[in-house]
């Protein structure tokens, strides 16, 4: 009863005094060892070698995992120094491109000191009709007033038709509702220029004589009549991509392409018309 209960623990006793024994055997001087003991030792070369290389199995493994350990540790260290540097990059790029967004801007204003130009930046779309409103942080107590045009170096954009304490609402040209007292550039024909509900992000000019001198590629800038843009300042508009002859022949309208990128505008002028 005994030997069965505990005969795995007898076998493995056994087995570590055999190893015991045979590493004894093995530490004497080879000159010192009988001729028995020297063929045991030689017996037992091939199990030293097998323990000896799962012993040095496991050390390696065990170095191997702490190194993996410490790969790991690394590994999350460098990531999270790489998202930090990523995120000061996102910035410094931002800052590099404000900066000369801004630059560009001064440098439009300081050229025209006789135009009452507020500078303002663009905090968001409006919710009704994103595309063709826009809402920036000037409002009444920075001189805003409505009706005010709204301009980039690059050209018109709008025109103010609200107006808060500190932000106003700014009609884009390529709204519908707008309506902007335009001429072609080339021709010195006046027209309307207003947002084209057929093409989003376009202006036409409808409702045009069909001798009206106009082509391709004729630019287009405001006028100063209407009492919106000045009359002794130009603004572009934008220019001719198209132009479509209605069913009966008797009109046409133009196709217009804006000057200004209004999908990516973070920065305006207001040109303030009420300014002394």
């Amino acid at each position: 009863m005994l030997w069965g209960r505990n005969r795995q623990v007898f076998l493995v006793a056994l087995v570590a005094f055999g190893l015991l024994g045979l590493l004894m055997f093995s530490a004497r001087e080879g000159a010192n060892l009988s001729f028995v003991e020297r063929h045991i030792s030689g017996a037992a070369a091939p199990l030293q070698r097998a323990v000896a290389a799962v012993v040095d199995f496991g050390r390696r493994t065990t170095r191997s995992l702490v190194e993996l350990r410490q790969l790991g540790r690394d590994n999350e260290r460098l990531r999270a120094e790489i998202a930090t540097l990523q995120f000061q990059n996102a910035n410094l790029w931002e800052n590099k491109a404000e900066a000369e967004r801004l630059r560009a801007l001064l440098a439009y204003r300081d050229e025209r000191p006789l135009l009452p130009l507020t500078m303002a930046r663009v905090v968001s779309r409006g919710l009704v009709a994103w595309h063709s409103e826009l809402i920036i942080d000037r409002g009444s107590r920075h001189g805003i007033t409505l009706d005010d045009p709204v301009v980039t170096p690059s050209g018109a954009v709008g025109r103010i038709i609200e107006v808060t304490e500190s932000t106003s609402t700014v009609l884009l040209l390529t709204d519908p509702r707008s309506g902007i007292a335009a001429m072609v550039q080339a021709s010195r024909l006046v027209a309307i220029a207003e947002g084209d509900p057929s093409a989003r992000g376009m202006v036409r000019l409808p409702r045009l004589p069909r001798d009206f001198a106009i082509n391709v590629g004729d630019v287009i800038v405001t006028s100063g009549i209407g009492a919106i843009f000045p009359r002794d300042q130009v603004f572009v508009i934008g220019h001719v991509q198209d132009i479509f002859v209605s069913a009966d022949g008797l009109l046409k309208f133009a196709r217009i392409v804006p000057a200004v990128n209004l999908d990516r505008l973070e920065e305006v002028f207001v040109l303030r018309r009420g300014a002394p």
